[in-house]
């Protein structure tokens, strides 16, 4: 943390935003702005979440999870956007970022540190309960309502994340005042702060644009409206939960309230919240968040060290590969399109080969150009915006592909074979020396081109060199997903 002290909520938000959590911040406003219903929101998840391996194998954990897909587990993050849905996917890698953004800082003092991880197992909680008492409604419903819940005291998280002097002296003064009193902590925190925890929490919602149920909920809590009545009950139930000595009176008050919203019997809704318990502790571990489950109330199943053993280990690259092109073989039969088809493949490419850029390129309406359609890497809206390939004037090594249909291994690009087919402005895009391109074809048409390479324009970091068994690798991608293109085809002619 810096020297510079923000007061007031403005301050806040912005160092918050800005200094210390500007993945999170950048990767919520990204999930935050696809679409349920524009088929280019998978190529832009893909492009948001694909290069940040950690959150991609934590999607990946949750999606096959009990909780989500029970019997029938996917190997893509394209493939569970299909079968969950978009929306559950978009909470899903905004809890799963959230998670780890905020346990990453293990410099906390002891006091500030337990604090976080009370009031991260409360929110996460919270959520699980506010989807619960919306189980009745439709499941954008659902899903609205455990974001917002689990969000709803995210500026209070957010600050204790932060560690530093600051964090310690508001920890001390509010351990020193063991008032129990809501009103007096908020008094104390808005004297250290200058702002309260809500009004952060509202301040950060609505800079990272974190959806209108969460901003209402903040906002204007006493609105009366289920979905925002589910979060308040679900935000003070999950704190009651985690404190077993607390006010029995307060616990029942809340269980009828909850009772009546759910217009269900209030015995059968403690046994659905115990049940909600339980699971929340279950997929706290798919999170890879174990540590939390000993704050949800209940004896967690594992404890954080035995999880840790018994995680299967990553299966190697090979075995990956199969996985995805197995994935991809079927897609044809279940009636995917293809978008879906060659996402899924560009997902094998990069992840099953470790690519640091991969990029699908179609051409653009009048030919004159190849573009980008699909990219999984960072900095993946500047490719978009400058990596354009012209398909007028003399050949290059693009062209020559789409010509050809046949992939090319580009091995050097100083070498004499391949000079007459990259020029100078070609060398800049690519901006390494090695790479893969491979034809994508619809019909008898070759309509564009997969493109892989382990450059990595952002950070310019070294990287692992491309091998023949890599090129062999992405050839097969290349010719499963030119065949499952082709049954495609032939099904929507019939």
């Amino acid at each position: 943390m810096s020297d510079f002290m923000p007061h007031g909520t403005d301050e806040w938000v912005e160092m918050i935003g800005e200094q210390e959590l500007p993945a999170l911040c950048s990767t919520i406003r990204e999930i935050e702005k696809l679409s349920k219903d524009d088929i280019s929101s998978l190529a832009k998840l893909g492009q948001t979440v694909l290069h940040d391996h950690a959150l991609t194998s934590s999607i990946l954990k949750v999606a096959n999870s009990a909780g989500y897909m029970g019997r029938n587990p996917v190997t893509t993050v394209s493939r569970a956007s299909v079968v969950l849905g978009l929306t559950r996917i978009k909470n899903i890698c905004i809890t799963a970022k959230l998670l780890n953004s905020l346990l990453k800082n293990r410099k906390l003092t002891p006091g500030v540190y337990e604090r976080l991880l009370k009031l991260m197992a409360q929110s996460f909680h919270a959520g699980m309960i506010a989807r619960l008492m919306m189980q009745s409604y439709g499941e954008d419903v659902q899903e609205e309502t455990f974001i917002a819940a689990l969000l709803n005291r995210f500026g209070e998280s957010a600050f204790w994340s932060m560690g530093g002097a600051i964090t310690v002296k508001l920890d001390k003064a509010l351990r020193q005042k063991r008032t129990g009193r809501p009103e007096e902590e908020a008094h104390i925190v808005s004297q250290e702060l200058g702002t309260t925890f809500e009004d952060l929490s509202l301040g950060l919602a609505t800079s990272w644009n974190m959806g209108t149920v969460l901003i209402s909920a903040l906002e204007e809590p006493e609105l009366r409206t289920p979905e925002l009545r589910s979060v308040s009950i679900a935000v003070r139930l999950s704190a009651a939960l985690a404190s077993p000595n607390g006010n029995r009176a307060e616990l029942d008050k809340l269980l009828t309230e909850a009772a009546k919203l759910m217009q269900q019997d209030k015995g059968k809704v403690w046994v659905d919240i115990e049940r909600c318990s339980e699971e929340t502790v279950e997929l706290l571990q798919s999170y890879g968040a174990g540590i939390l489950t000993r704050y949800i109330g209940h004896d967690p199943i594992l404890s954080e060290s035995s999880v840790n053993e018994s995680e299967d280990a990553e299966p190697s690259d090979q075995a990956l590969q199969l996985k995805i092109l197995r994935e991809l073989a079927f897609l044809p039969s279940e009636g995917a399109d293809f978008n879906l088809v060659v996402q899924t493949a560009m997902e094998g490419v990069h992840r099953g080969i470790r690519m640091r850029r991969t990029i699908v390129f179609l051409k653009s309406r009048e030919r004159r150009s190849l573009m980008p359609r699909f990219i999984s890497a960072a900095g993946g809206n500047q490719i978009k915006q400058e990596f354009l390939v012209s398909l007028s004037g003399a050949p290059n090594i693009f062209s020559h592909v789409l010509n050809t249909r046949q992939p090319v291994w580009v091995d050097n690009v100083n070498a004499p074979k391949w000079r007459s087919y990259l020029d100078s402005s070609l060398r800049h895009l690519i901006a390494g020396d090695e790479f893969f391109v491979a034809p994508i074809i619809w019909g008898k048409v070759c309509v564009g081109l997969f493109y892989a390479d382990r450059n990595d324009m952002a950070h310019n970091a070294s990287h692992q060199p491309l091998s023949q068994d890599d090129f062999m690798a992405f050839t097969l991608f290349s010719q499963q997903t030119n065949m499952c293109l082709s049954l495609i085809r032939k099904s929507t002619e019939r």
